[in-house]
């Protein structure tokens, strides 16, 4: 598969699936055995199910979701997104690194990531996500930056 045709994937995972909050494309753009790194979660998610359950636990809260990509670089299997999110949560309960956090519904929060995919076969068989969660913790008053 061509790095034009890996962008693809990537840009379909981020409109189709992320921002609709829908698994539906899930058998088609991610491989059965991938594997899945993300700041909030502490172990490695393995496996296309166990991914189904963590992504609907990640998009859960959120009524919009809009993502941004600012740059995609791909290089054999390899893309990598620069890129930032706009969420409007529902309320309720947050996680992060820090535990779970009480949230106000219609809080409008916005962040920066950097993702990369290994592409198989046309299909994303592993994620690594770096986010700006002590951004996300700042604007839900969590945390509050010195004075």
């Amino acid at each position: 598969m061509d790095t034009a045709a890996n962008k693809a994937i990537a840009r379909r995972y981020f409109s189709e699936m992320v921002d609709k909050r829908s698994d539906k494309l899930l058998e088609e753009l991610w491989t059965e055995d991938c594997v899945v790194h993300r700041p909030e979660v502490s172990a490695t998610i393995k496996g296309r199910e166990a991914f189904r359950q963590a992504f609907n636990r990640v998009v859960g809260p959120y009524s919009e979701f809009k993502t941004t990509i600012h740059d995609l670089v791909a290089e054999n299997d390899l893309v990598v997104c620069h890129l930032s999110h706009r969420v409007v949560h529902r309320g309720g309960n947050w996680t992060s690194r820090l535990g779970g956090h009480e949230v106000a519904e219609g809080k409008v929060v916005t962040w920066s990531s950097l993702t990369m995919f290994r592409i198989r076969d046309g299909k994303i068989a592993e994620e690594w996500v770096c986010r700006d969660e002590l951004g996300m913790l700042i604007q839900l008053g969590v945390v509050a930056p010195p004075k």
